[in-house]
């Protein structure tokens, strides 16, 4: 927690930033280096910057809300089907 907490201060000093991009970023850096990475290379090539601070969308989170009901109900249903012997 306490080498965390030094990452962001050191993050928000070197890139003059707030705690909560700086947080977003050292988040994404820690869940897919690789990927941030490129990202910020992208970004200090002229690409567009990704906003790692910001929050979902209220589209966001029904489009995951009903993916996640499909994925239950498939899932669901197979193993319902499969325990009732219909395969």
């Amino acid at each position: 927690a306490d080498e965390y907490e030094q990452g962001l201060l050191k993050y928000m000093a070197l890139e003059k930033c707030g705690r909560r991009e700086a947080q977003g970023n050292m988040d994404a850096s820690l869940e897919n280096a690789a990927d941030w990475a490129y990202q910020k290379m992208q970004e200090k090539n002229g690409g567009a910057k990704k906003d790692y601070a910001r929050s979902p969308t209220q589209k966001q989170f029904g489009l995951s809300g009903a993916w996640a009901l499909i994925v239950f109900w498939f899932f669901g249903t197979l193993i319902g089907d499969s325990v009732a012997g219909k395969f």
